[in-house]
């Protein structure tokens, strides 16, 4: 057998020694990667964890009855500022429960009616929008001039709805056959619903748009009655927010017209709270959001102060 030549074994090797320095390269490289990769996201997991502990030292902080809106005991960080939190505190008995108007005797579906129209929807959308609702939660098999029952929902592949039951959150509200209309008209509906109070709106605690656009007050009149109500540190849900001695006499306060007043008098109560917790959590960069809805004492919630309603995380 005859050796290959010296010079030819030694050409062949080159490439051979570079190939393999090549791939040791690239192997290190992509283990480097994968390292700093799993370096990063655990430095982002702790990051996180951090920050959630911070959110929920909000939580703990808010849920005290004697916390309020402006106290600094609310906003807490450290000195560089890195890690923190930062609570507000809203309440739910100022948004529309559709349940509560739904259920009445005899309803009171106009009252979302004029809301969706106030939204710029037809009023043959907004009746088939509304009598949806109605349907959806009544227990009758009767279906609502504009409205849907199981075959209608059976018949658009929903087998099983609807449940003839209360709305069990506003999300499910967008399953209603005929609402479609309302999401694509105001994208950000959902924010004037909520089901974790029990009550008629409550006007010490309604926000601008819903006295805007449910109850038909003038952007001036809407200002005007946050401010008065607000009291003098000018910080809603506090101790010295206006205290009217009922409905009748917060209208009388509110400074609105006849027709105003009656709408406001159909719809509203001048009482109720159910304490709403955005706590946010910092940490170097990262935040952790954490939502709490705890009735505080509410005349309107049978659970208690001390009981929490909803929890979620962002």
């Amino acid at each position: 057998m005859k050796s290959l030549p010296l010079q030819r074994t030694s050409a062949m090797a080159l490439p051979m020694v570079l190939w393999s320095i090549a791939l040791l390269t690239g192997i290190v490289l992509l283990l480097a990667g994968i390292i700093e990769g799993w370096i990063t996201e655990e430095t982002h997991s702790e990051k996180l964890f951090q920050a959630r502990e911070q959110a929920l030292s909000g939580v703990a902080v808010a849920m005290n009855p004697g916390v309020f809106p402006g106290d600094p005991l609310l906003n807490q960080f450290s000195k560089d500022k890195s890690e923190g939190y930062q609570v507000v505190i809203k309440d739910e008995s100022g948004l529309i429960n559709p349940n509560y108007y739904l259920v009445q005797t005899p309803d009171q579906r106009s009252v979302l009616g004029q809301l969706f129209t106030s939204w710029k929807i037809d009023k043959n959308t907004s009746d088939t929008a509304t009598d949806g609702l109605y349907d959806w939660q009544s227990q009758s098999p009767f279906r609502s001039l504009h409205g849907a029952k199981k075959e209608e929902y059976a018949a658009a592949g929903m087998s099983g709805l609807p449940p003839g039951a209360p709305f069990a959150s506003p999300e499910e509200m967008e399953l209603v056959i005929g609402f479609d209309p309302v999401v694509q008209a105001k994208p950000d509906w959902i924010s004037y619903f909520t089901t974790y109070y029990n009550g008629p709106v409550n006007i010490l605690r309604a926000p601008k748009n819903i006295l805007i656009e449910l109850l038909g007050l003038l952007p001036s009149q809407a200002n005007a009655w946050i401010a008065l109500r607000a009291g003098k540190d000018g910080i809603e849900n506090t101790a010295d927010d206006l205290q009217p001695t009922d409905l009748t006499n917060a209208i009388s306060l509110m400074g609105v017209n006849g027709a105003q007043g009656a709408v406001i008098a159909r719809i509203c109560t001048s009482s109720g709270s159910v304490r709403r917790i955005e706590s946010t959590g910092f940490c170097n960069g990262v935040k952790q959001r954490i939502t709490v809805i705890a009735p505080v004492a509410s005349t309107q919630s049978p659970q208690g102060a001390s009981s929490v309603l909803g929890w979620t995380e962002q």
